[in-house]
């Protein structure tokens, strides 16, 4: 298992629709499915203790509930700080990466976040003064609010 449990069981499902596996098949093909620490747990589980695809896919769910990576809010954005080593284009980078994560972020946020990031200099200054139209302005360096 590679994937968040959820993920990783919902591509399992679909597969086995495609396949039109039956609920029995469904329990021995998805072991195949499973690597590392996910086969580990299978192999502690008793034989004949799961009846159902649906009761072992619940058992699985609960015992790798901690391996869920939780959603970004936007919030997460504002710890991000230029370093005095950093690039703007490896700052913007950086941002970017994180901002893709984070889908409630609203192009003003995002402007704001990305501008008190920076460190101080022409941009910074010319942000402030003028902030842009959108976030996607901003990078491009279009026109800015008067």
């Amino acid at each position: 298992m590679r994937t968040e449990p959820e993920e990783h069981l919902r591509i399992f499902e679909n597969a086995a629709l495609l396949h039109q596996y039956s609920d029995r098949v469904k329990c021995r093909v998805f072991l195949d499915t499973l690597v590392r620490s996910a086969r580990q747990w299978f192999n502690t589980l008793q034989s004949n203790s799961m009846r159902f695809f649906e009761d072992f896919s619940m058992a699985f769910l609960h015992r790798f509930a901690s391996s869920k990576r939780y959603q970004k809010n936007y919030l997460s954005l504002f710890v991000m700080k230029q370093r005095e080593s950093e690039t703007l284009q490896e700052f913007i980078q950086c941002f970017n990466n994180v901002a893709l994560e984070i889908p409630t972020a609203t192009p003003d946020i995002m402007i704001s976040v990305f501008t008190q990031g920076l460190r101080g200099g022409k941009l910074f200054k010319s942000l402030v003064k003028k902030p842009p139209l959108s976030y996607d302005d901003l990078l491009a360096g279009e026109p800015r609010r008067e």
